[in-house]
């Protein structure tokens, strides 16, 4: 059968002096504008992040959790700020119920009574989102809080028109909302309707006035307005009057860490990450086991390269939710996932005959530094290898901004799951996340919750450097599908020698030990062989109402100027000057 094929492609001109790329054109611009005033790219990508609170305030908010990377081009210097949600200190490994069954959310865990990990007050974590906005400001802007926060008290008080995704994702959840009145009352029109986007007549007027005087009262008092003052008191009101765990203590003893990034390289290029409990050293880890082999041997252009970045990430994925969780609290083998002995080891199983394997025959913790390490490791087992299939993809924001004097940031801000928690607190218009989604409701677990634990997140912000010199910043939204997407794009990027558009828009696949989905561009003959070689493979056909996979964003630096790479079916974005 023949049948007409859909194409959808972006452009964007190269600019010369700045360039924010964000996932919607109102905070590309916002970004752009404190750009042109003279912020750096570090008051272009606060003031962004903040602003698209409000324009998708289901993606993102004020009251959740992200992993920033901020480099200094003058200073010659990366860090990484740590800005994840932690569990409040009542928590404990069996604070919550379990339920027969198993669900899909964020991961694969068992199911909890009542969800209350997913939704609800329960599903409260300490948030970390302002606390970091405002360190990353404080510490590498230029300036003032007051400054980068006024386009988005301006966005809330004056209004957005939804566009068509907003209005869509508003449709599809508003019974879900409609049970929360105050949530109702922030998103819906009349707590009842869906704020319609423009279609045969103008659309309608989202307006956020009670985010708007919260985000006031942040402009005026800083961080402290949550963590000690009346935004934190009105929050922890909320939280305990449903039965959940939050505390004043709580917020007034959370604190940003800035740490070193997760540095490593593919290729020719140097690389820089989030470290510890984030997406980072797994993709980090599939780059190692791609780096194996030839560059034309890992493409998606092939069956043969398929099949290898498949094998990759799901190996990165079983060792991932097998071993990983908070370093502060949990022994892993860290140094082993990354070393390149076991980078080859794995590899040597991919070499030869096609054909998937159940699972590779080796340890990590034997290619560290000090084997003896495992014997450290304490009571805390590794959790069993279960496969995974794709479950929702969570909700997040993603930003990249590179500045005249070729400062960079990558940033990740969420709300975890779309709507969170599905909280808005009274009279503040602050939407509260689910971050207690991401530990494992069972006991024992690596990633088991525990009091002040930061959970294993998805978050895989990325800056890279060729021969030192600023190259890229990229990053992404979508849950789980984040950690395979930026291997793939940067494999894209670098094997491929895509243009950043090009490396955006090309087919990917996902997988965590179950299914494997592929988008279906690439092609009957493909899927077929990918078939052949044993892989369950589920095909996917990716239009702009579909989420199978996450949705990257990135600026290239090049002589010439700055180049965007967006994805092509989102309403991501980039303005520059």
């Amino acid at each position: 059968m023949i049948r007409s094929a859909f194409a959808v492609a972006k452009t964007m001109p190269r600019v010369r002096r700045g360039l924010v790329v964000a996932e919607h054109p109102l905070g590309a611009e916002v970004g752009a504008s404190i750009l042109e005033r003279g912020g750096n790219a570090v008051d272009a990508a606060v003031a962004t992040a903040f602003a698209m609170t409000v324009i998708e305030p289901f993606m993102s908010t004020v009251a959740g959790g992200g992993s920033f990377l901020v480099h200094l081009a003058k200073r010659g210097e990366t860090v990484a700020i740590d800005a994840n949600v932690e569990a409040p200190a009542a928590c404990h490994e069996r604070c919550f119920t379990l339920a027969d069954g198993i669900v899909q959310s964020l991961f694969t865990w068992r199911a909890v009574a009542g969800d209350a990990n997913i939704h609800g007050p329960k599903s409260v974590a300490v948030p970390g989102s302002v606390a970091g906005l405002c360190l990353l400001l404080e510490r590498y802007g230029r300036m003032e809080l007051a400054d980068v926060l006024a386009p988005a008290i301006r966005l809330a008080e004056e209004g957005v028109v939804p566009d068509w995704y907003l209005g869509l994702t508003m449709a599809i959840h508003a019974e879900e909302i409609r049970r929360y009145p105050d949530t109702a009352r922030a998103y819906l029109r009349n707590g009842t309707e869906i704020y319609r986007p423009p279609f045969l007549a103008e659309g309608d007027l989202l307006r956020q006035p009670d985010l708007g005087r919260s985000l006031r009262l942040l402009a005026a008092q800083g961080p402290a307005a949550l963590y000690r003052g009346e935004l934190g008191e009105r929050i922890v009101e909320c939280v305990q009057r449903g039965g959940g765990w939050l505390t004043r203590e709580d917020l007034a003893r959370y604190a940003p860490e800035i740490l070193p990034p997760l540095v490593g390289r593919y290729r020719q290029v140097e690389l820089a990450f989030t470290p510890g409990a984030t997406g980072g050293i797994t993709a980090l880890e599939i780059l190692r086991i791609l780096a194996e082999f030839p560059p034309d041997r890992v493409g998606y252009d092939t069956p043969g390269g398929l099949h290898r970045r498949a094998e990759a990430v799901r190996w990165a994925f079983l060792d991932r939710l097998r071993w990983l969780a908070d370093p502060r609290q949990v022994k892993a083998p860290w140094e082993g996932l990354l070393s390149p002995r076991y980078a080859a080891a794995l590899a040597k199983q991919l070499r030869g005959k096609q054909l998937r394997r159940e699972q590779p025959d080796e340890d990590p913790w034997r290619h560290g530094s000090d084997p003896a390490d495992e014997e450290a490791a304490g009571p805390t087992r590794p959790a069993p290898a279960r496969p995974a299939d794709q479950g929702t993809g969570d909700c997040t924001t993603h930003i990249a901004v590179v500045d005249r004097e070729r400062n960079m940031v990558s940033l990740t801000n969420t709300a975890v799951s779309l709507f969170g928690s599905r909280l808005v607190v009274p009279g503040t218009g602050i939407l509260l996340a689910n971050g207690m989604i991401w530990f494992d409701p069972e006991p024992g677990r690596p990633n088991s919750v525990a009091a002040g634990k930061r959970p294993l997140v998805n978050m895989v912000p990325v800056l890279g450097f060729r021969r030192g010199e600023p190259y890229f910043a990229m990053g992404a939204p979508g849950g789980r599908k984040i950690v395979s997407a930026i291997p793939q794009v940067l494999s894209n990027l670098i094997d491929l020698k895509d243009a950043p558009q090009a490396a955006m828009a090309a087919p990917r696949l996902h997988t965590e030990g179950g299914a494997l989905w592929v988008d279906d561009r690439v092609g009957s003959a493909a899927l077929a062989a990918l078939r052949r070689m044993g892989h369950p493979v589920v095909p996917r056909a990716v239009s702009f109402s579909t989420l199978f996979f996450s949705r990257p964003v990135a600026i290239r630096v090049t002589r010439q100027g700055l180049e965007a790479g967006l994805d092509p079916f989102s309403d991501a974005s980039a303005a520059g000057f």
